[in-house]
């Protein structure tokens, strides 16, 4: 330390390559002498921190090793922190489909993935097939996350990424879900949209469902049916609810003893 602080300073170092040690600590004639014509001598700060600061901008190369009480810290493999630490990849994000059916009932998906797995020497490595088993829980929505911590490729100086899924609804044939709720579009004739029917509906488990529609049923008319939704995930014995939206279909023509009827019945 005491070497560095002599060696890096211009003025010290000249005065140690012309007069030595005994020189630089016991003063030198000055050029031009006035009351004093010896220059003062140099004295070591005896403060190694200071060296260490000069020297590494500011930073005690040794303070990462320490947490602030003193203790010394067990780094991970790689080095110190911020030089050579392993890194983690982003996550793999693979899709899980599943129907409707799926996602009401719960069920358990057996995933296969292929990943790189470091053999017993640790420097080559092999291609092995693995399963990943999800359960599905009732009432999952569309994009929720399902993480198996690093199961991605393995090797010598990474460590491996997590394995993400991410549920997609496959599309129904008779329902769009909405949130927790179900939508069913009837198709009606405008006769019974104006003087009342009867809607069945078959459930995802299986019901068949006889709903009275005793109102008029205009274009934005919906029928909420409680409780005949999709499960909710905080507690499947509840569900959303089901809402019946109507597709009116129009007589593509009317004879004239019909359309006189209908002005009688709907303009008097």
């Amino acid at each position: 330390a005491e070497a560095y602080d002599v060696l890096s300073d211009p003025m010290k170092k000249g005065i140690y390559d012309k007069f030595g040690e005994e020189g630089l600590k016991g003063g030198i004639p000055l050029e031009f002498g006035g009351e004093n014509p010896w220059s003062s001598g140099y004295v070591f700060h005896n403060d190694p921190d200071k060296v260490f600061r000069d020297f590494f901008g500011g930073d005690n190369p040794f303070a990462e090793f320490f947490a602030e009480d003193g203790t010394e810290l067990v780094m991970p493999f790689g080095g110190l922190r911020g030089r050579g630490a392993l890194k983690q990849d982003p996550p793999i994000l693979r899709d899980l489909h599943l129907s409707l059916e799926d996602l009401f009932y719960g069920c358990t998906k057996k995933m296969k993935i292929s990943r790189r797995v470091m053999n017993e020497d640790g420097l080559t490595s092999t291609i092995r097939d693995k399963i990943l088993t999800i359960d599905v829980r009732p009432g999952w929505k569309q994009g929720t996350r399902i993480t198996f911590e690093k199961e991605g490729d393995q090797g010598p100086n990474i460590i491996p990424a997590d394995i993400t899924f991410v549920v997609q609804e496959k599309p129904h044939p008779r329902f769009r879900r909405l949130n927790d709720d179900l939508i069913y579009v009837a198709s009606i004739p405008l006769g019974k949209a104006l003087t009342g029917c009867t809607v069945d509906v078959r459930t995802l488990d299986g019901r068949l469902l006889n709903i009275p529609i005793n109102d008029i049923v205009d274009p934005k008319y919906c029928k909420v049916v409680p409780g005949e939704g999709m499960p909710l995930l905080q507690d499947s014995r509840s569900k959303g609810n089901l809402l019946i939206h109507f597709n009116i279909c129009f007589p593509k023509k009317l004879t004239p003893e019909k359309k006189m009827l209908l002005r009688s019945a709907l303009l008097s």
